[in-house]
C-alpha cells in the first residue's frame, strides 16, 4: 500500500467514525415518548425521596400492596436527571446513551493499542461503521430514557469484553462482575448478560471440538472461567438476592399476553412484504432488515469457514429480534460487531482488479445515506412519515396527556381514576402518589386479568354492564383516555364515551379524553364543567409554524383533531382539519387513510380509493391494505378485497384475523375450497391471540367460518361439529341459525326447531 492510499483509508476510516456516532446521536435526540417511562421515573422517585428500595406496589389501587421485584436503581438514577432538568435532560440522556453504544461497538473490531488494521488506521473498519449505521435506529430506540437502556449499554459492554478476549485475550475480563453488579440493580434485563455468558462458553466450548483452535480456545476458556463465575455470582449483589430470578420468571408468564397487544414484546410476521421494507431506504426502520438479510449471509459463510460459533451466534440473535420486537437493538450490536468480522476478509480481494469499485461505491452510498437520514430526523420528516410519537429535540413528546392531567389535578376530580394502559405510566409520576392509577406498562404486579380487564374496558361502552360493575367494585368516579391517533384512538369508542348517560366529559383536547361518573356526589363538578363532544372546539397550541418543531407539533395536532372530528361524526371539521394538516406535511401515510375513511363514511367511495392508495403509494402498511379491503367489500368487489386483505395480512404483526376475514370474502364468493385454508391459517396465527378475554369469540367465529365452508361443501357432518362448537364458545343468532340449517338437513327436525327457537332468542 503505497502512501497515498493509505492516507485515503486512514482519512475514510475516520470520516465513517465521526459520521456513524453523528448519526447515532441526531437520531438519540429525540424527545420522551415511551409508555413506561413515568411509572419509571416514579419508582426512582420513592427511592430517592425515602431511601428504600420498593418491594411491593404502590403506584395503583387495583395491585397495591402485592409483593414487586423489580431493580430500582435504574429509575432513580433516570430521577435525578429528571430532577436536574426535566425531560429536556431526559432526552440529552437518550442522545449521548445512543451515542455511547455505537461507540462501544465500533470499538470492539477496532485494532487493539500499537496494532493498525489494514487501512492503516487504528480507527474501526468503514465497513463495520457502515453496518453500524443500520444499526443505529434500533440503538436510539433502546437507549430511550427508561431503565432498559441500561441493558441496551451494558449488554454492549459485555459483549465487547467476551468479543475482545476471544479475538485476543485482551478483553479486560475483570470488569464483567462491575458491570453486572450495576446491571441487575438497574434492569431485569440482566438476563441478557446471562445468556451471553453461557453463548460465549458454548462458542468456546465448539471451538476447542476443532484441532485448529483447541489450544487457544481451552487457554482462553480456562482464563475467563473465573471471570464468568464471579459474573453469575454478582447476580445476587441486589436487593433480594437469589429472590432476583423469581420475579424474572413471573414476568415470563405474563410476556404472551403483551405480546399480542401491540407491545415491543410483539413478534414479526416475515413475509415477501415485510422483507420489501428493506427497499424503503429513507425509511429508518429498514436498517433492520438489511441487517437481517446480512446476519443470514455472514452465518452462511461462517459455516463455509466451520466458524460454527459465530454461525450460530448470528442466527439466534436473528430469531430473538423476530420473536420479539424489543431485542431488535442487542441483535444490532451483535451483528454489527460479529458480522463485521466474518466480512472482514472478503474486502481485500473485492478492492482488486474488476472488483475494485465496489467498496468505494458502497462506502459513498451508506454515507449518503446516513446523510440523507440525519437531514430527515432534523427536519422531522422521519418521525412525522413514520407516524412516530417522538420528534427531533428536547422534552416532552406530543402524545401525552399533560393538560388534561394538569385539569384533573387542578380541578381535583374525585377518585378513584380510570386509565387506559398506554397513558398509565405517565400518569402515575404526574398525578401520583394522589390519584393512584388503575394499571400501567408493567406486566407485574398487575397479571394478566387486571391488564385483560383494563382492555376491555376501554373498548366497551361506558354504559355497558361491564363497565357498571368495575365502576361500582372500584369506587371509580373519573375516567382519563388517550386518545392519539397512534395506538389509542382506535380502542377507544369514543362516541359511546361523549354520548354517555352514566358519564360525563369535562375536558377535551386533540389527545384525551376526561370523564366524570354521573353521581350526586359528583353534581359540583359536572355543573361547572360538563363539554359536549358534538360541538366543543379543540383549540390549538401556540406553536410557530416556520420552525421545523413548531411545524411537526401542529400538524400532529391536526391530524389528530381531524381523527377525533371523524370518529365524532363531524365531517366538515374533520375535513378542515385534513386539509390543515396536509398544508404543513403531505409526506405521511396516515393522513389520507382518514380522509379515505371520511370519504367512505359519506358514500364516496372513488375518492376513498384514491386516498387509500395514495397512502399505499407512500408506504404500504396493513392498515391501509386493510381500509382498502373493508371499501370493496362495501362495493361488493369480493376479488379486489380478497387481494387487499391477503396484501394485509401479509405485513400485519398479528394476522389471525385478517386470514378469518379473507375466508369470509371467499365464502361471499362460494369459494368454501378457499376459504378452509384461509381459516386454517386464521387459526393458526390465532393462537397468540389466546391470553386475550376476546380469544374464545375469535375461535367461535372460526367455527363458524368453516361450518359454513362445509355446508356449502355439502359435507353436513363436519359442518354440524364446527357449527355446535360456535354455538359453545359464543352463542350468536346466526350461528344457531346456521346450525339450525345443518340439523335440517340431516333429518334433526326437533334439533333444529330448538335451534332456530334459540336464534329468535338469543340477543343480536
Amino acid at each position: 500500500m503505497d502512501r497515498f492510499t493509505g492516507r485515503v483509508l486512514r482519512i475514510a476510516a475516520a470520516a465513517f467514525f465521526v459520521l456513524a456516532l453523528t448519526y447515532a446521536f441526531i437520531a438519540g435526540l429525540r424527545t420522551v415518548a415511551d409508555f413506561d417511562v413515568g411509572w419509571i421515573l416514579a419508582m426512582g422517585r420513592y427511592l430517592v425521596t425515602h431511601h428504600q428500595v420498593p418491594r411491593t406496589e404502590f403506584l395503583s389501587y387495583t395491585a397495591c400492596g402485592t409483593p414487586w421485584i423489580y431493580p430500582s436503581f435504574g429509575g432513580a438514577l433516570l430521577y435525578l436527571v429528571y430532577s436536574f432538568g426535566g425531560f429536556a435532560a431526559l432526552s440529552w440522556t437518550n442522545a449521548l446513551a445512543s451515542v455511547a453504544v455505537v461507540a462501544i461497538v465500533l470499538g470492539t473490531l477496532a485494532p487493539v493499542a500499537g496494532e493498525r488494521s489494514a487501512e492503516g488506521t487504528t480507527a474501526p473498519r468503514p465497513l463495520t461503521c457502515a453496518l453500524a449505521i443500520f444499526a443505529v435506529p434500533a440503538i436510539a430506540l433502546r437507549t430511550a430514557p427508561r431503565a432498559e437502556l441500561f441493558t441496551t449499554l451494558f449488554f454492549a459492554l459485555l459483549f465487547a469484553l467476551l468479543w475482545r478476549h476471544k479475538r485476543d485475550e485482551k478483553g479486560h475480563l475483570w470488569l464483567l462482575p462491575l458491570i453486572m453488579i450495576a446491571w441487575v440493580n438497574a434492569h431485569p434485563g440482566f438476563i441478557a448478560g446471562i445468556a451471553m455468558l453461557g453463548v460465549y462458553v458454548a462458542m468456546e466450548v465448539l471451538a476447542c471440538s476443532l484441532s485448529s483452535s483447541r489450544a487457544m480456545a481451552t487457554a482462553r476458556l480456562r482464563s475467563a472461567a473465573p471471570w464468568i463465575a464471579l459474573t453469575m455470582l454478582a447476580t445476587l449483589v441486589n436487593p433480594w438476592g437469589v429472590r432476583i430470578y423469581q420475579g424474572f420468571s413471573a414476568q415470563d408468564k405474563v410476556t404472551a399476553l403483551q405480546s399480542v397487544q401491540g407491545s415491543y414484546w410483539s413478534s414479526i410476521h416475515l413475509s415477501t412484504a415485510t422483507f420489501a421494507g428493506a427497499l424503503q431506504l429513507r425509511n429508518p426502520d429498514s436498517g433492520y432488515w438489511w441487517l437481517l438479510v446480512l446476519a443470514c449471509l455472514a452465518a452462511l459463510i461462517a459455516l463455509s469457514r466451520c466458524q460454527f460459533g459465530n454461525a450460530a451466534l448470528l442466527a439466534g440473535a436473528a430469531y430473538v429480534s423476530v420473536e420479539h420486537l424489543r431485542f431488535q437493538a442487542l441483535f444490532a450490536i451483535v451483528v454489527v460487531v460479529v458480522a463485521g468480522e466474518v466480512f472482514a476478509p472478503l474486502l481485500p480481494s473485492l478492492g482488486k482488479n474488476r472488483w475494485r469499485w465496489m467498496p468505494v461505491t458502497a462506502a459513498a452510498l451508506m454515507a449518503a445515506l446516513a446523510l440523507l437520514h440525519i437531514v430527515d430526523t432534523i427536519s422531522n420528516r422521519s418521525y412525522v412519515a413514520g407516524g412516530e410519537l417522538s420528534l427531533f429535540g428536547t422534552g416532552l413528546s406530543w402524545w401525552y396527556p399533560q393538560r388534561a392531567a394538569a385539569f384533573i389535578e387542578g380541578n381535583a376530580l374525585p377518585r378513584q381514576l380510570f386509565n387506559d394502559h398506554n397513558s398509565g405510566g405517565y400518569l402515575t409520576l404526574r398525578l401520583g402518589p394522589g390519584y393512584p392509577d388503575y394499571a400501567d406498562g408493567r406486566a407485574l404486579p398487575f397479571g394478566a386479568e387486571i391488564l385483560a380487564q383494563q382492555s376491555a374496558l376501554v373498548e366497551a361502552p361506558p354504559d355497558s354492564p361491564l363497565w357498571t360493575q368495575e365502576a361500582d367494585r372500584r369506587g371509580i368516579n373519573t375516567i382519563i383516555l388517550s386518545l392519539a391517533r397512534f395506538g389509542a384512538l382506535e380502542s377507544v369508542p369514543l362516541k359511546d364515551y361523549c354520548e354517555s348517560s352514566q358519564w360525563t366529559p369535562v375536558y377535551l383536547d386533540e389527545v384525551a379524553i376526561v370523564l366524570v361518573r354521573n353521581r350526586p356526589q359528583n353534581q359540583p363538578w359536572l355543573t361547572r364543567m360538563a363539554i359536549d363532544c358534538a360541538h366543543y372546539s379543540i383549540t390549538p397550541p401556540a406553536a410557530d409554524p416556520s420552525s421545523a418543531r413548531g411545524r411537526a407539533d401542529l400538524y400532529n395536532f391536526y391530524a389528530d383533531t381531524a381523527s377525533i372530528y371523524y370518529v365524532l361524526g363531524r365531517d366538515k371539521e374533520a375535513s378542515a382539519a385534513i386539509v390543515h394538516a396536509g398544508s404543513l406535511f403531505n409526506g405521511d401515510p396516515n393522513l389520507p387513510l382518514v380522509a379515505g375513511q371520511l370519504a367512505m363514511a359519506n358514500g364516496r367511495f372513488a375518492e376513498a380509493e384514491t386516498e387509500f392508495k395514495s397512502s399505499l403509494a407512500m408506504r404500504p402498511t396493513d392498515k391501509a391494505w386493510y381500509l382498502l379491503a373493508r371499501l370493496f367489500i362495501a362495493q361488493k368487489n369480493y376479488p379486489q378485497a380478497a387481494w387487499a386483505v391477503q396484501n394485509s395480512a401479509d405485513l400485519a404483526i398479528l394476522p389471525a384475523d385478517r386470514y378469518r376475514l379473507l375466508g369470509n370474502i371467499d365464502l361471499a364468493m362460494n369459494k368454501p375450497v378457499d376459504a378452509l385454508p384461509a381459516f386454517d391459517r386464521a387459526e393458526r396465527f390465532g393462537r397468540k391471540l389466546a391470553p386475550l378475554p376476546s380469544y374464545p369469540s375469535f375461535c367461535a367465529k372460526i367455527a363458524e367460518g368453516r361450518g359454513r365452508a362445509w355446508f356449502a361443501l355439502h359435507n353436513v357432518g363436519r359442518a354440524t361439529g364446527y357449527a355446535e362448537e360456535a354455538t359453545r364458545l359464543a352463542p350468536e343468532p346466526q350461528r344457531w341459525s346456521l346450525l339450525a340449517d345443518c340439523y335440517a338437513a340431516q333429518g334433526r327436525s326437533a334439533e333444529a326447531e330448538q335451534a332456530r327457537a334459540r336464534a329468535v332468542a338469543s340477543p343480536n
